[in-house]
């Protein structure tokens, strides 16, 4: 019965905060890779085709947005500096990305940070010098954004990241 009860607390949307962390963590692994946060441009093309995915680019003084619509309904957006840079990566959807590929080289400082940061019932946020990271929300109903301070472009807003 304390196994229903757990059940029903997650499904009723009062997911406990280390459950929400495994979740972001390790939620849906069978995700296809995406370009990763620091990576080159040229990696978008090769996730476009393995994905299958709906590529959208839309130009934007000094970034341009390699938007994916994956058939899953996940939109996962990837903003690219002038320079070829992925600076910042974002999803939203009923799937959690593979977080290990989206986020790269960072993805271990991620995964150390998210269990002594701030934490929500269904929010994870991560705050380093190097990684800035918020995730959440509930079945069929996630969104998440990553970036890298120093990889940002001049005069760019992270809030622009959607």
């Amino acid at each position: 019965m304390k196994q229903s009860n757990r059940m029903w607390r997650v499904l009723d949307g009062r997911m406990p905060a280390a459950a929400l962390g495994m979740a972001l963590l390790t939620g849906s692994a069978a995700m296809p890779a995406f370009a990763a946060l620091g990576d080159d441009v040229a990696s978008i093309e090769n996730d476009r085709v393995q994905m299958k995915g709906q590529l959208r680019l839309t130009s934007v003084a000094g970034y341009s947005v390699h938007e994916l619509q994956l058939p899953s309904g996940t939109v996962v957006r990837e903003y690219v500096s002038s320079g070829g840079k992925v600076f910042a990566v974002s999803w939203r959807g009923p799937a959690i990305p593979d977080l290990q590929q989206t986020l790269g080289t960072y993805f271990e400082q991620y995964k150390a940070a998210s269990g002594t940061t701030e934490r929500g019932h269904h929010h994870l946020a991560v705050r380093e010098p190097s990684l800035v990271a918020h995730a959440g929300g509930h079945m069929r109903a996630w969104a998440g954004q990553a970036y890298v301070p120093g990889l940002l472009p001049p005069n760019f807003s992270v809030d622009d990241i959607k």
